[in-house]
């Protein structure tokens, strides 16, 4: 089941240092079997920059070189795959595709942690 979440809490939840420290956690977890390790300075101004900034050479490099291992992560990231396949194949030039992965991608990470919080009865920030 997936918990609703609204522009204002991603906007909130992306100014967390304590959530995001959570999401490098689970973004280490998800890409380390493609042998990647995302590192977090923990500026709460500049984490959530940071870390598209991390991961935006990454996705582009996984897109180009290895297709497979992409969709591999997406699957187990749990992203759509319908939302994906837009996001590269739609036919709006002016989108930077790999920007909106990235975005993607760590929205779905930051809600799997924000999930985790509200199941286990923590107090979200």
């Amino acid at each position: 089941m997936d918990l609703p979440l609204t522009k204002t809490d991603f906007d909130r939840y992306e100014r967390s240092v304590s959530l995001l420290q959570e999401v490098v956690a689970q973004i280490n977890k998800d890409f380390r079997l493609q042998g990647f390790d995302v590192e977090f300075s923990g500026e709460g101004e500049t984490a959530y920059q940071e870390l598209t900034n991390q991961l935006k050479p990454v996705i582009e490099y996984m897109l180009e070189h290895q297709a497979e291992t992409f969709w591999n992560l997406v699957y187990g990231i749990d992203l759509s795959e319908r939302k994906v396949k837009e996001i590269l194949f739609g036919n709006d030039l002016e989108t930077d595709a790999i920007h909106e992965l990235t975005d993607l991608i760590l929205k779905r990470e930051l809600q799997k942690v924000v999930i985790r919080h509200y199941y286990s009865g923590k107090q979200l920030p």
